[in-house]
């Protein structure tokens, strides 16, 4: 069984170990920041199952705020992450507490939402997150900054390039789409909007309501409509049903 625990050298004992292990009160942040991430995970997941049936499996699982075990630090400890949401390919078991990078594989995208606890590691290429999930394979990073307070843009990503991120920016309609999974995010209202690949734009919360009761709306017009022209081809009938038997008298 893989620990998390390592033989230090002294002089990395003496400083505090970087970045620092996840915790339920570094990763749980403000509201604002599990809706986020709520949105993010039912967005991602929806896409996933867009065009299938019951019986197919999705192509890939989008998990939230689960310990993901095997990440290591330059110095080569491993150590305790959480990330806010991270696409894995395939089913897993949804009782899971956590994925194994060493028998599940890598996540093949993680999103981290920044916040006071969290964004310096976060945004660290060079010796954070940013250095650990590019040495554990994960083939794309995204982070978004919610509240604009922790850098010049709201959404920065990268690509894995061998061994280490490259930037990955976002295309002519202002998305950054993914190589990996069929989606694409984008800024919307200071919120990250997800995609799929052919332009749906996945729902939010406070959406969902809102878009049933639209439809249902549509629906009785439809249903008006479609009575309204019924009844007038009706009339018509029976119109030239009195003309001819006029005719025949």
């Amino acid at each position: 069984m893989t620990s998390e625990a390592q033989v230090l050298p002294q002089a990395a004992l003496r400083a505090p170990a970087w970045p620092p292990n996840d915790t339920e009160e570094s990763v749980l942040g403000t509201d604002q920041h599990q809706t986020t991430i709520t949105n993010l995970r039912l967005g991602l997941n929806e896409a996933a199952r867009i065009g299938l049936t019951s019986e197919q499996v999705a192509p890939w699982l989008a998990f939230s705020q689960t310990a993901l075990i095997g990440c290591r630090r330059p110095e080569g400890s491993l150590y305790r992450t959480y990330p806010d949401v991270f696409i894995n390919r395939g089913p897993l078991d949804r009782q899971r507490g956590s994925t194994i990078i060493a028998t599940d594989g890598p996540p093949l995208l993680i999103i981290e939402v920044l916040s006071e606890a969290t964004y310096e590691a976060d945004g660290d290429l060079d010796r954070g997150k940013g250095w650990s999930y590019a040495d554990a394979g994960v083939r794309e990073y995204l982070i978004f900054d919610q509240t604009g307070r922790f850098g010049a843009n709201k959404i920065r990503a990268w690509r894995l390039a061998g061994s280490r991120y490259q930037p990955w920016l976002p295309t002519a309609d202002g998305r950054w789409h993914s190589a990996t999974i069929g989606v694409a995010f984008a800024l919307e209202d200071e919120e990250i909007i997800v995609y799929t690949r052919d332009g749906h734009r996945m729902l939010r919360e406070g959406e969902i309501e809102r878009e049933r009761r639209r439809l249902q709306a549509e629906i009785e017009r439809d249903r008006l409509r479609a009575q309204a022209e019924l009844s007038a081809q009706q009339a018509e009938i029976e119109r030239l049903r009195r003309l001819l038997a006029e005719r025949a008298e």
